[in-house]
């Protein structure tokens, strides 16, 4: 009886491994339209049938931000009843199904410190090729046209049909996973010289993608872990590895890849005119302070954003109207080129305000933000809270749920970082 219900358990690990490598890979077939879906789907799937029923209760007594994940969810179906545009309601609602789906099928599972990171490890690999093919087939239009453009921000990631934004973020969760791994496990030599020329294609990957605040997140993380493993865990020469490592590989992309620090120029021209008529600007253009670009724009949206909210702040205006509702203040202001262009608020906590009010903000914060947190601390979970902080840290000037590929990384990985075995020690925090 004990065999036979080894080979169960281990032919249920497989099922579930296949389906979280099934659902990286859908990440980036967005030319197919329901790979998405199927990703979501496999991984349900075999995290519903990993576990018994009397476990998945267990288990959602114990884990009680849960409990807010699916509060904010039945906020979020509220607000769209409550709403008079139930087009776009349900056009938003439907991008925000992973914020339920995953956190009822991936939340109610545990697994091993080891299995956890064994599937990170998996999808950084999976991250690296497609980075590469990807890589391969902007060089090839570069050559074919003699246009540089084709090697920067989402002209680099057109083949995978994503936004570089989105791309950057699983780019640094793969760095972080890699880094994690070398540091942490017991590898042979061609693995670790795997994963070092992993760690120094990615870093070349994420400047490339320009996406300002993610890279550095990225930097800043490795740096401060650099400084973490010198200090507190004593491994002098992977620390100031990690340093040097940094430098050369700044210096290096900086030199044969000058275009992306007018990513970071920008923010040198931040005022802004409403009525401005200018085109937006490009990192392969020539500044100008007369142009848009994405930091005068979000200074001049939130200020619209936060308008819309103190329209309704308890409930706010209802998920189905708050596009309409951003739109009617840019017309206010005569905001045209936001509204030409079909600019949302740019920050994904402005959003909830507008769309669910304080309430809604606050079951979001609690049940994704501040237990998800509490927990990976407790457990002292290094890779968990530099993964969460990301995500967090990036939805400042992202609006990640009005994205399906944005609600469906974030839904994901969340749950995922939390289903480790409880009270199971992670990291050396």
């Amino acid at each position: 009886m004990t065999s036979t219900n080894q080979l169960l358990s281990s032919k249920k690990e497989t099922i579930l491994f296949l389906s979280f490598y099934l659902f990286f890979v859908s990440l980036f077939l967005n030319r197919l339209a329901s790979s998405y879906t199927a990703g979501m789907c496999a991984v349900g799937t075999a995290a519903i049938f990993y576990n018994t029923y009397q476990e998945k209760v267990q288990l959602f007594r114990e884990r009680k931000y849960l409990r807010f994940m699916f509060a904010f969810v039945i906020v979020l179906l509220f607000s769209f009843l409550d709403s008079d545009n139930k087009t776009a309601g349900t056009q938003f609602l439907l991008r925000r199904i992973p914020l339920l789906i995953f956190p009822f099928t991936i939340g109610l599972i545990s697994l091993s410190k080891k299995q956890r990171d064994i599937i990170l490890l998996g999808a950084g690999i999976i991250v690296s090729i497609a980075c590469m093919a990807t890589l391969g087939y902007a060089y090839y239009r570069f050559k074919q046209e003699n246009n540089s453009v084709w090697l920067y921000n989402d002209a680099l990631t057109y083949f995978i049909r994503q936004q570089s934004i989105y791309t950057s973020v699983i780019v640094n969760i793969s760095v972080y996973s890699f880094v994690y791994y070398l540091l942490n496990y017991q590898l042979s030599g061609w693995k670790r010289i795997l994963l070092i020329i992993g760690i120094g294609f990615l870093f070349v990957i994420s400047y490339l993608l320009a996406s300002r605040n993610m890279m550095l997140i990225l930097y800043l993380t490795i740096f401060l872990f650099s400084l973490y493993i010198i200090i507190k865990r004593r491994k002098y020469i992977a620390g100031i590895g990690l340093l040097v490592a940094i430098v050369i590989m700044a210096g290096a992309v900086f030199v044969f890849f000058p275009k992306t620090i007018n990513r970071f120029k920008e923010l040198a021209f931040t005022q802004f005119n409403y009525e401005s008529q200018a085109k937006e600007s490009h990192y392969a253009g020539n500044l100008t302070p007369d142009l848009w670009n994405g930091a005068n724009f979000r200074l001049a949206a939130w200020p619209c954003g936060w308008k819309v909210f103190k329209k309704n702040p308890v409930m706010g205006v209802g998920i189905g109207d708050k596009k309409d509702e951003l739109f009617k203040v840019y017309e206010e202001k005569k905001f045209m080129f936001a509204i030409s262009t079909g600019k949302n608020v740019h920050n994904n906590y402005l959003d909830i305000l507008m769309s669910t009010g304080i309430i809604g903000l606050f079951l979001f914060l609690v049940g994704w933000a501040i237990l998800p947190m509490i927990r990976v601390i407790k457990g002292r979970d290094e890779l968990g809270f530099l993964i969460l902080t990301t995500f967090l840290i990036a939805m400042l000037t992202e609006n990640y749920f009005d994205r399906s590929l944005g609600a469906l990384l974030f839904g994901f990985f969340i749950p995922f970082l939390l289903s480790r075995n409880h009270g199971e020690e992670v990291g050396h925090f």
